[in-house]
């Protein structure tokens, strides 16, 4: 999933008139994964021809409250689960929503991104999942510092997040 050589793994060439921005968006792509699979420690200018390695990230992240687990789906196959260590939730229902975006501290374009937090922000209620500092700031889900960044390098906006509230829920 991570390994820069691995089987999902495609090229792309920079064309004319292409960003960062576009071009995450363009190959359903988040900025952290582009990064990492490419090895870059910050964003170089984008040059026609230039060739970058990305992987489509068409994940379903599941949020299961009884269970204090956020897990990532690959379709109907299970791919990670990552310890939910704090939550602030007032909701009774299941939701259907997805990532609206995700945030850093500092600008993707800063030399901190790769090492930067970053807090997902879903579509629904306000609600993120965060990394854990204490008391939740928030409505929303925390994790460790570790999982809640490698999961937003394996999300983007628009991807399908379902928070599972009824026990015995199917995903």
């Amino acid at each position: 999933m991570l390994d820069p050589n691995g089987p999902d793994v495609k090229k792309y060439t920079v064309r004319r008139g292409d960003s960062w921005i576009r071009m995450v968006r363009k190959l359903e792509c988040s900025q952290a994964m582009l990064m990492h699979l490419n090895g870059l420690m910050d964003i170089p200018i984008l040059h026609a021809g230039d060739v970058f390695k990305y992987r489509p990230l068409n994940f379903h992240v599941v949020v299961n409250v009884p269970e204090k687990e956020v897990c990532l789906y690959d379709g109907k196959n299970f791919v990670k689960g990552y310890p939910i260590l704090a939550m602030r939730d007032g909701g009774k229902k299941n939701v259907e929503t997805a990532v609206k975006e995700d945030q850093a501290s500092v600008s993707i374009y800063s030399k901190q991104f790769p090492s930067a937090d970053k807090t997902l922000l879903l579509a629904a209620g306000g609600y993120v999942i965060d990394a854990s500092r204490g008391a939740p700031r928030s409505p929303g889900f925390y994790l460790s510092r570790q999982d809640c960044n490698e999961l937003a390098m394996l999300t983007r906006a628009g991807t399908r997040v379902t928070i599972l509230r009824e026990k015995g829920a199917e995903q």
